[in-house]
Protein backbone atom coordinates (compact mmCIF):
# COMPACT_ATOMS: atom_id res chain seq x y z
CA UNK A 1 0.00 0.00 0.00
CA UNK A 2 2.81 2.42 0.83
CA UNK A 3 4.45 1.57 -2.48
CA UNK A 4 1.25 2.43 -4.40
CA UNK A 5 0.82 5.69 -2.50
CA UNK A 6 4.43 6.72 -3.13
CA UNK A 7 4.12 5.81 -6.80
CA UNK A 8 0.94 7.90 -7.11
CA UNK A 9 2.50 10.84 -5.26
CA UNK A 10 5.57 10.81 -7.49
CA UNK A 11 3.34 10.49 -10.57
CA UNK A 12 1.27 13.48 -9.45
CA UNK A 13 4.38 15.62 -8.87
CA UNK A 14 5.83 14.68 -12.26
CA UNK A 15 2.49 15.38 -13.94
CA UNK A 16 2.17 18.76 -12.24
CA UNK A 17 5.69 19.74 -13.28
CA UNK A 18 4.98 18.73 -16.88
CA UNK A 19 1.62 20.55 -16.87
CA UNK A 20 3.00 23.77 -15.39
CA UNK A 21 5.92 23.70 -17.82
CA UNK A 22 3.52 23.36 -20.75
CA UNK A 23 1.30 26.18 -19.45
CA UNK A 24 4.39 28.35 -19.18
CA UNK A 25 5.33 27.50 -22.78
CA UNK A 26 1.80 28.35 -23.96
CA UNK A 27 1.90 31.68 -22.14
CA UNK A 28 5.32 32.44 -23.59
CA UNK A 29 4.17 31.56 -27.11
CA UNK A 30 1.05 33.66 -26.69
CA UNK A 31 3.03 36.66 -25.52
CA UNK A 32 5.39 36.30 -28.48
CA UNK A 33 2.52 36.06 -30.97
CA UNK A 34 0.42 38.82 -29.43
CA UNK A 35 2.32 40.81 -26.79
CA UNK A 36 0.47 42.68 -24.07
CA UNK A 37 0.36 46.44 -24.36
CA UNK A 38 0.50 49.03 -21.62
CA UNK A 39 -2.04 51.85 -21.85
CA UNK A 40 -0.44 54.89 -20.20
CA UNK A 41 -3.74 56.78 -20.16
CA UNK A 42 -5.51 54.27 -17.92
CA UNK A 43 -2.52 52.43 -16.45
CA UNK A 44 -3.97 49.09 -17.60
CA UNK A 45 -2.22 46.24 -19.30
CA UNK A 46 -4.20 45.23 -22.39
CA UNK A 47 -3.95 41.53 -23.16
CA UNK A 48 -4.77 40.65 -26.79
CA UNK A 49 -7.15 37.87 -27.79
CA UNK A 50 -4.29 35.81 -29.23
CA UNK A 51 -2.60 35.56 -25.84
CA UNK A 52 -5.86 34.56 -24.19
CA UNK A 53 -6.51 31.85 -26.75
CA UNK A 54 -2.96 30.53 -26.36
CA UNK A 55 -3.49 30.34 -22.59
CA UNK A 56 -6.77 28.44 -22.90
CA UNK A 57 -5.26 26.00 -25.40
CA UNK A 58 -2.27 25.69 -23.07
CA UNK A 59 -4.53 24.78 -20.16
CA UNK A 60 -6.02 21.98 -22.23
CA UNK A 61 -2.77 20.59 -23.62
CA UNK A 62 -0.96 20.90 -20.29
CA UNK A 63 -3.71 19.23 -18.29
CA UNK A 64 -4.10 16.46 -20.85
CA UNK A 65 -0.37 15.72 -21.06
CA UNK A 66 0.36 16.02 -17.35
CA UNK A 67 -2.68 13.99 -16.33
CA UNK A 68 -2.11 11.31 -18.92
CA UNK A 69 1.51 10.95 -17.86
CA UNK A 70 0.58 10.82 -14.18
CA UNK A 71 -2.06 8.17 -14.86
CA UNK A 72 0.37 6.05 -16.84
CA UNK A 73 3.09 6.32 -14.18
CA UNK A 74 0.78 5.60 -11.25
CA UNK A 75 -1.28 2.89 -12.91
CA UNK A 76 -4.48 4.56 -11.70
CA UNK A 77 -6.52 7.67 -12.33
CA UNK A 78 -6.16 9.56 -9.05
CA UNK A 79 -2.82 11.19 -9.82
CA UNK A 80 -4.17 12.59 -13.08
CA UNK A 81 -7.08 14.23 -11.29
CA UNK A 82 -4.63 15.75 -8.81
CA UNK A 83 -2.77 17.29 -11.76
CA UNK A 84 -6.03 18.71 -13.09
CA UNK A 85 -6.80 20.13 -9.65
CA UNK A 86 -3.42 21.84 -9.58
CA UNK A 87 -3.98 23.41 -13.00
CA UNK A 88 -7.47 24.53 -11.99
CA UNK A 89 -6.13 26.01 -8.76
CA UNK A 90 -3.39 27.89 -10.59
CA UNK A 91 -5.83 29.12 -13.24
CA UNK A 92 -8.30 30.39 -10.66
CA UNK A 93 -5.57 31.99 -8.57
CA UNK A 94 -4.23 33.83 -11.60
CA UNK A 95 -7.71 34.83 -12.78
CA UNK A 96 -8.60 36.26 -9.37
CA UNK A 97 -5.21 37.94 -8.99
CA UNK A 98 -5.57 39.71 -12.35
CA UNK A 99 -9.30 40.37 -11.85
CA UNK A 100 -10.31 38.44 -14.97
CA UNK A 101 -13.88 38.14 -16.14
CA UNK A 102 -16.23 35.42 -14.90
CA UNK A 103 -16.06 33.51 -18.19
CA UNK A 104 -12.28 33.26 -17.96
CA UNK A 105 -12.64 31.76 -14.48
CA UNK A 106 -15.29 29.35 -15.79
CA UNK A 107 -12.96 28.28 -18.61
CA UNK A 108 -10.17 27.86 -16.06
CA UNK A 109 -12.29 25.12 -14.49
CA UNK A 110 -14.08 23.64 -17.52
CA UNK A 111 -11.09 23.27 -19.86
CA UNK A 112 -8.86 21.28 -17.44
CA UNK A 113 -11.83 19.09 -16.43
CA UNK A 114 -12.51 18.22 -20.07
CA UNK A 115 -8.81 17.56 -20.65
CA UNK A 116 -8.41 15.23 -17.67
CA UNK A 117 -11.56 13.34 -18.63
CA UNK A 118 -10.16 12.78 -22.13
CA UNK A 119 -6.75 11.88 -20.69
CA UNK A 120 -8.40 9.29 -18.44
CA UNK A 121 -10.14 7.76 -21.45
CA UNK A 122 -6.88 7.78 -23.44
CA UNK A 123 -4.91 6.22 -20.59
CA UNK A 124 -7.49 3.48 -20.09
CA UNK A 125 -7.55 2.62 -23.82
CA UNK A 126 -3.79 2.17 -23.84
CA UNK A 127 -3.73 0.03 -20.70
CA UNK A 128 -6.35 -2.42 -22.01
Amino acid sequence: MTKDFLRSAIAAVVGILVAFGLVWLAQYAGSEIAPAEYDPATGEILIPVGSTIALIVGWFIATFAGSWLAMRISGGTGAGWVVAGAVIGAALYTAIDFADTWWMMALGVAVPLAAVWLAQRAASVISE
